[in-house]
């Protein structure tokens, strides 16, 4: 599991985010973004955060699961529906499974890039789903 620290090298911007990662593997991530310091001008979570921590994941997964040697992500489109304000923390968490990821790394080394296209919910503490996305991905060989 990548910790904190990996994580921000990778990124620096996401260090002043004081995101926590609760869960970071190839199959699954759990981020939790605090309610504190990402606050708009009522007072709930500004929508660019609430953007960020949906779109990241994708690409750390990719990460622990390939490296970049021989592709890497890159998010390509992404929708955002907010649905609610974030009046709390706002955790993502996104699932991709063996075989997708099996997927994602054939067609795109025998196609040179592949589309990978993903809903992802964003959920305040009491569980409600604050936004929703579609984010179009995609692996590309290097």
């Amino acid at each position: 599991m990548i910790n904190n620290d990996e994580v921000m090298k990778l990124n620096p911007m996401l260090s002043r985010m004081n995101m926590s990662f609760i869960e970071a593997s190839a199959n699954r991530c759990v981020v939790e973004l605090p309610l504190e310091g990402s606050t708009n001008h009522v007072g709930t979570v500004y929508a660019g955060a609430l953007f960020t921590l949906a779109e990241f994941p994708f690409g750390l997964m990719f990460m622990q699961r390939f490296g970049m040697e021989n592709m890497y992500p890159v998010v390509g489109n992404m929708e955002i529906r907010f649905t609610a304000p974030a009046m709390t923390d706002t955790r993502v968490t996104l699932e991709i499974s063996d075989e997708r990821w099996n997927e994602i790394e054939e067609q795109t080394l025998s196609k040179g890039k592949y589309k990978i296209v993903l809903p992802i919910e964003l959920k305040d503490t009491n569980g409600t789903v604050v936004a929703k996305t579609e984010a179009t991905y995609f692996s590309v060989k290097r």
